[in-house]
């Protein structure tokens, strides 16, 4: 098994509060480091209007977040949530295509670009985790949460899925990025709002048109060394 992990990052897409450009840049560095050939990041150039969700604001100006209290300590308005959850959503697209670009990789794996900035999560715990992705099999998308699989309240962030780490293989990385684009596509049409990267793809699991896998997982190491003791 090869495997290979993906992020991206998109400069500036609105004015955060929780973290500068510059501290994003040195968590998205330290990934780079500690992964090196394992990883391809999308970090080069990208602008909010680049990515695939954007064309849903372009038909839209007035396009709300889901989230019906955007957090104060994290956006200064609702739109800035909505620019948000444009970029929360291109890490599908980016998936896919690094699926084209590498055809000789056989999974792939999501790791956001400043995941080192939550509990636990090192260089080594990175690492560690690409290893155990080249040691099985993978032919589900597989991804880590805290809940249990049920209703959606898309109101809230619903955690079924923490959404800053997930695999998919090669194989199934155009048919999730197609579900995800119709579904937000969707939604967004018809209630004028955009949710989060996992919210939509809590919705995506319950279309059940795709092999889904979950294990348990919070926002720290467990998403990445709970891969480990999947049956």
């Amino acid at each position: 098994m090869r495997a290979m992990a993906v992020t991206g990052f998109v400069h500036a897409p609105f004015p955060a509060k929780h973290l500068t450009p510059g501290k994003c840049a040195d968590l998205g560095g330290r990934l780079k480091s500690a992964l090196g050939n394992k990883l391809h990041a999308f970090d080069a150039g990208w602008r909010l209007e680049d990515c695939w969700a954007y064309k849903l604001l372009a038909a839209n100006p007035g396009l709300l977040p889901s989230c019906a209290n955007p957090p104060g300590d994290r956006f200064h308005t609702s739109a800035d949530m909505t620019r948000s959850n444009i970029v929360l959503l291109q890490r599908y697209w980016w998936m896919r295509q690094a699926a084209e670009w590498y055809p000789d990789v056989d999974v792939f794996a999501w790791i956001e670009y400043t995941v080192l900035k939550q509990t636990n999560v090192t260089e080594d715990v990175l690492r560690a985790f690409v290893d155990d992705l080249e040691r099985r099999p993978c032919d589900a998308i597989t991804l880590p949460g805290c809940w249990p699989k049920g209703v959606i309240n898309d109101a809230e962030a619903h955690w079924r899925f923490v959404g800053s780490c997930w695999i998919c293989p090669r194989q199934l990385a155009a048919p999730l990025f197609d579900a995800v684009e119709t579904v937000a596509s969707l939604r967004a049409r018809l209630t004028g709002r955009l949710s989060w990267d996992m919210n939509t793809m809590a919705y995506v699991e319950l279309l059940d048109a795709l092999p889904v896998r979950w294990y348990p997982a919070n926002h720290d190491q467990t998403q990445f060394t709970n891969y480990r003791g999947l049956p």
